[in-house]
């Protein structure tokens, strides 16, 4: 097994444990099924019930990106804060790698958000949605997870090499989320801004997403799949080279305490 891979697999499980033994871990849920609510009742007041889908699929893209957030901006720097840093990077493991997989463990949060919002959309409202497609639902799920926690490690990269830069943190969810579309599709934005979108891996993952919700074909899934891991293979290999720089910052200071 390769370093890297190692790396990653250590974060994943260190996660997913802490997770388990932490209820805090789980607040972002609370958001979930009060925002599908809120677009379930836009959707049947405007008589769009054929959209019902998509006011299950925001909340949960919501809620996913709203988890990158938060663990970007408070994990590594809490370890720096508690003096774990140190050993993290005195260890062969990859710091880069195991950010990352420490984040993949913690887009697990997004699995009861998608449940939560079928729930609240089929006893509230009645509309019982069908995944018509599981095979690209599923791999889909999986391309969003992925590329949201790959651009989640470059957030964090920025968040400990500028700590000013945490100020924009809370700032972040919203333009996530007209830009990527994760409500209303990119294809229905003016020209230049749909090009801006198609440059976020959630614009190609949304749709799909959404597209596997509905009974006719879904096209492109290869490519639009390709394009999600692409665009966030990219975050992430910008967010390694941004924690390498800080890690040789930090060592030529003499202290990753006070990097």
């Amino acid at each position: 097994m390769t370093p890297a891979l190692s790396s990653l697999l250590l974060g994943l499980t260190f996660q997913a444990r802490t997770m388990a033994r932490s209820v805090d871990t789980y607040f972002t849920l609370v958001t979930a099924p009060f925002s599908t609510i809120i677009l379930m009742s836009m959707m049947l007041y405007s008589g769009r019930t054929d959209l019902a889908a998509y006011a299950v699929v925001a909340p949960t893209l919501m809620t996913l990106w709203a988890a990158a957030l938060m663990f970007a901006g408070e994990m590594v720097s809490d370890d720096r804060e508690n003096g774990r840093l140190e050993l993290l990077v005195a260890s062969p493991v990859s710091l880069a790698m195991l950010v990352f997989g420490r984040l993949c463990g913690a887009m697990l949060v997004s699995l009861p958000a998608f449940l939560l919002a079928i729930g609240v959309a089929g006893v509230f409202f009645g509309y019982w949605i069908t995944v018509h497609h599981p095979v690209v639902f599923v791999l889909a799920a999986l391309a969003i997870a992925v590329s949201t926690a790959a651009t989640a490690t470059a957030l964090s990269a920025l968040f400990i090499a500028a700590p000013g830069a945490r100020i924009v943190q809370n700032t972040l969810s919203m333009p996530m989320y007209v830009l990527a579309g994760v409500m209303v599709p990119a294809v229905l934005f003016p020209g230049w801004l749909e090009g801006v979108s198609r440059l976020l891996y959630l614009s190609w993952g949304a749709d799909l997403f959404r597209d596997a919700l509905t009974s006719g074909p879904v096209e492109s899934v290869a490519f639009r799949l390709f394009m999600t891991l692409a665009l966030g293979a990219l975050a992430l290999a910008l967010g390694s080279l941004t924690l390498v720089r800080f890690i040789r910052r930090a060592r030529a200071d003499g202290g990753l305490s006070r990097a």
